[in-house]
């Protein structure tokens, strides 16, 4: 379901990419150990059922099944994907630890609040929107405006969201368009 992202990030940014060891894959090298986009390597599905474990919360099946494509990613400077960090940083390089995913416990934590339902599962944000991203119990992925927790807008599916970011990456790149941060 969505293999097919990692294929597309190669056709977008052409030979412009690293492998790491740990075969996590860094895209659009913007200098200074800086890249556009990072696709983490995939999770057997004993992994997802100990991350379950370890969090102590059953995932929705939309997001299990980019766990065993992706654990996590970061595009076009756009979205956060949340996944699980290593268990250990030892042996990896300073740039492959920085190019560990976001860590989805931390995630949640950032975003949840009294108010927050508890059939929403968070697992992604946009610095760039100031929204951060819930899969609701009837699996819609909502965005949701981080001031005001107001609901922006309403995704069937995680590909189709994902497919929105790609295609609105894709044509930031076209036209030149980046984001700096701090």
């Amino acid at each position: 379901m969505f293999e097919f992202h990692s294929k597309e990030l190669s056709e977008i940014y052409g030979e412009d990419k690293k492998r790491f060891r740990t075969d996590s894959i860094l895209y659009g090298h913007l200098g200074e150990d800086r890249w556009h986009s990072t696709l983490q390597t995939p999770f057997t599905n004993e992994s997802i059922i100990q991350f379950e474990k370890d969090l102590k919360k059953e995932f929705p099946p939309q997001y299990k099944k980019f766990l065993s494509t992706h654990n996590g990613c970061y595009l076009f400077d756009l979205l956060r994907i949340a996944g699980k960090r290593p268990d250990t940083y030892k042996g990896l390089s300073i740039e492959e630890q920085n190019g560990t995913p976001f860590p989805l416990d931390t995630m949640q934590n950032l975003y949840q609040r009294k108010r927050t339902p508890k059939t929403h599962f968070i697992f992604a944000d946009s610095i760039v929107k100031n929204t951060y991203y819930v899969i609701d119990s009837d699996e819609k992925i909502l965005e949701i405006d981080y001031r005001t927790k107001k609901i922006i807008n309403s995704y069937e599916e995680l590909k189709i969201f994902i497919d929105e970011f790609i295609y609105e990456g894709k044509e930031n790149l076209e036209n030149g368009i980046f984001f700096e941060f701090e």
